[in-house]
């Protein structure tokens, strides 16, 4: 088999090039090419040389690159390597990671945008040296950009906004994340001209008000996912101008914004049916009324994050348990950054939408200092069929009202793989123990207060002390 412009192999023309790619790196890879008489045998019949010219030319031509991510060389990737990339692939490259490259800048980028013009996945979270320039640039030559990530790019000011809306009128996913210049007159001239945007992700953009939100509502009917992630300056005027223009959300994080009352647990219950994923964490001000009116109302509920609503009480348990039966976990995700109890949970049907800021795997509740839950909402949770059967991770620390009780329900969740019980007051280590009887898979992690032993005869002795206790 000979690999040539001229004179390509069978096997050259019937496979696909992506195809031979694959099978080229995989022998360079495994082959046993430090065994002398291995080497011998591929040099006689030629294969060294007809791998080192394929790859070559597989390489080198830009239409078997559609796809580059650059995340895992963050830190060698400079503009020059983003330049030589755009002019090798060209109209042919349609998604660039540059996640965390933090050399790279906007000229580099504007090489890229003259070059890539077909490009609709790009990814430039964490480029800090990045400015308006880029925006421009992008505004200018890549009008078919549907995905673009400006996380943390701090230098972006609105006049990036108003050129995206201008060149970039196909955009679906933008995320501004951290972005803290922006203000309400950046989002207006965002959504003047990008009324097709479904997922828009503004978290730690501290200086927007409920008018950005009115802003949204009058242009972005087609949205499915927004973040307002320590935005604290919202409040209930602007989520209620949100669910009344935007009836078709399914995720929405106001976590952080702390102005926040039931009135929009109300607007969002009559307003949005479809919603599936509520962060509502730090929100300390929304109640078991308000909860009760949305589980009634939005019953394909599967997550939420109520991690510090500190007045729910066993109510709301109840009520989600009955109403949202597709209900898989009440916990903090990727949508709002990561903390103590981040995690990663479930599917969701937007994936290829949210692909960058939600990956579930598993089902997980947190009910981190909710301190009016008791043993009864434990009671409603396990026999429920989120519960029963869905239930993989219970987080209750700080919950001051739970007991053993609680501990003998939670054995009706069959699939409970870990249990957080971290001042949990009321527990004991014999409920702990009877429970494990029953689930012995469970890891159960709990504290208890240290205690002091006893003066050693004499005095010498060594004393210890027992704390922290992973059971």
């Amino acid at each position: 088999m000979v690999f040539s412009n001229n004179d390509e192999g069978l096997i050259n023309k019937k496979l696909p090039k992506e195809l031979l790619l694959r099978m080229l790196f995989s022998l360079l890879l495994n082959f046993t090419w430090s065994n002398p008489e291995c080497t011998k045998y591929v040099h006689s019949i030629g294969l060294d040389s007809f791998c080192n010219v394929a790859w070559n030319i597989l390489a080198l031509d830009g239409s078997n690159w559609q796809r580059i991510d650059l995340f895992n060389f963050q830190t060698d990737v400079e503009g020059r390597v983003v330049e030589n990339i755009s002019k090798r692939c060209g109209g042919f490259l349609r998604k660039l990671s540059l996640r965390g490259c933090i050399g790279v800048g906007d000229s580099s980028l504007k090489t890229f945008a003259q070059n890539c013009r077909n490009i609709e996945h790009l990814n430039l979270n964490g480029c800090t040296k990045i400015t308006d320039s880029t925006c421009y640039s992008l505004s200018r030559f890549c009008s078919k950009l549907k995905h673009l990530d400006l996380t943390s790019c701090v230098s972006i000011t609105n006049s990036s906004l108003k050129g995206i809306s201008e060149g970039c009128r196909n955009l679906e996913y933008l995320n501004l994340s951290w972005c803290d210049q922006i203000t309400k007159d950046g989002i207006e001239a965002l959504v003047r001209g990008c009324r097709g945007l479904k997922a828009l992700l503004l978290r730690g953009c501290t200086q927007l008000e409920d008018e950005a939100l009115k802003h949204i509502q009058n242009y972005c009917h087609e949205l499915v996912s927004l973040n307002f992630q320590s935005c604290s300056r919202i409040t209930d005027e602007g989520v209620v101008q949100i669910c009344r223009g935007c009836h078709r959300l399914q995720a929405l994080c106001l976590s952080g914004c702390s102005n926040l009352t039931d009135a929009s647990l109300t607007a969002l219950a009559l307003n949005c049916p479809r919603l599936q994923i509520l962060e509502a964490a730090r929100c300390s001000h929304l109640t078991d009324a308000g909860f009760t009116l949305l589980a009634r109302n939005c019953h394909d509920l599967e997550k939420m994050d109520l991690e510090e609503c500190i007045l729910i009480t066993d109510s709301t348990l109840v009520q989600l348990s009955v109403h949202c039966p597709k209900l898989q976990a009440l916990v903090p995700f990727p949508l709002s950054g990561i903390s103590k109890s981040r995690c990663n949970v479930g599917e969701f049907p937007l994936l290829h939408i949210l692909a960058d800021h939600i990956s579930f795997t598993s089902a997980i509740l947190s009910l981190s200092h909710c301190e009016l839950i008791t043993d009864d909402g434990i009671l409603h949770l396990s026999n429920s069929t989120c519960g029963h059967e869905r239930l993989r991770v219970l987080e209750l620390d700080n919950c001051l009202l739970i007991t053993d009780v609680a501990l003998e329900h939670l054995e009706n969740c069959r699939g409970l793989e870990r249990l957080e019980l971290y001042d949990c007051q009321q527990v004991t280590r014999a409920g702990i123990k009877r429970m494990r009887a029953q689930l012995p898979h469970v890891k159960v992690h709990a504290y208890f207060a240290p205690v002091t032993p006893p003066t050693a005869v004499g005095g010498s002795g060594q004393r210890l002390c027992r704390c922290c206790v992973i059971l």
